[in-house]
């Protein structure tokens, strides 16, 4: 079978059961495919290069395990090592850094855990001493979160040392003017919703991501809107509400009524 960066995890399975194991054994994250019920979830939503951004390693390597076990991978050519510079850099960041003006921030356990580390995050960004960063240590390089914190002013660079990525960010600006929800997002209540979805009655799809390991709700969520019909909408039963993910939504022009219904019990509805 011949696969790539954007073959399905799904297919792979489909052809050769044993692509099971040779992922699991990249790194932990991949552990979670060993679980029947979040493979079969998860499996179908998500290609080589999205697995490889959920498990913190490059697609080539999941492709060279794979071309291993029999698979005709089309490894992309590996690039020489990049310079030291940091991925994401901004000066002032990186000053405070050198300087030693950082105070650390180990989210992993709260991931590890179920929960979703946004509000920690917030809570420590809310008493960090002018003028030093905030060092948040996780698993993955949090690519919504930093799109949140570069309207709010703050600067960010990120970096892969030791199987953690480490993220940087420093007040350096004030604050974009915050946008009123306008006509984009919408929080109202569940008999608004239903209302709502039953105009996309005729092609709606469901999605339940209640059960599923940061960030993998988020990667679900945007991969079922990638393959929505035209005129479609997309009906999510999700845990709360997912600040990282509303940015992204704004971003690519959908329009996002949501419900929260009580602990642990939000649902939503995606459109354009």
């Amino acid at each position: 079978m011949k696969i790539n960066n954007q073959t399905r995890i799904s297919a792979i399975l489909k052809h050769n059961s044993e692509a099971i194991e040779a992922i699991a054994s990249i790194n932990p994250h991949f552990n979670k495919l060993r679980n029947p019920i979040l493979r079969r979830v998860l499996a179908p939503r998500v290609t080589v290069e999205d697995a490889a951004r959920i498990g913190g390693c490059s697609a080539q390597d999941i492709l060279e395990k794979l071309r291993v076990i029999g698979f005709d991978a089309e490894v992309p050519a590996a690039h020489p090592p990049a310079p030291e510079a940091p991925a994401r850099a901004d000066d002032e960041v990186m000053a405070a850094v050198q300087s030693g003006r950082v105070q650390a921030l180990d989210v992993r356990p709260v991931l590890e855990g179920g929960a979703d580390p946004f509000q920690t995050i917030m809570d420590a960004l809310k008493t960090l001493p002018e003028g030093q960063a905030l060092e948040v240590v996780n698993s993955f390089e949090p690519a919504p979160l930093i799109k949140i914190l570069r309207k709010k002013g703050y600067g960010s660079f990120t970096r892969a040392e030791g199987g953690a990525v480490h993220t940087f960010f420093l007040k350096v600006a004030e604050a974009q003017e915050e946008k009123p929800d306008g006509n984009w997002l919408f929080r109202v209540s569940m008999d608004a919703l239903s209302a709502q979805r039953a105009v996309y009655e005729h092609c709606c799809r469901k999605v339940d991501v209640r059960d599923l390991e940061m960030p993998l709700p988020l990667v679900s969520i945007l991969n079922e809107l990638g393959d929505l019909p035209e005129g479609g909408g997309l009906f999510v039963h999700h845990k709360k509400t997912p600040q990282y993910l509303l940015p992204e939504l704004e971003e690519r022009g959908y329009k996002t009524w949501i419900a929260e219904l009580g602990e642990g019990d939000v649902k939503m509805l995606i459109h354009r």
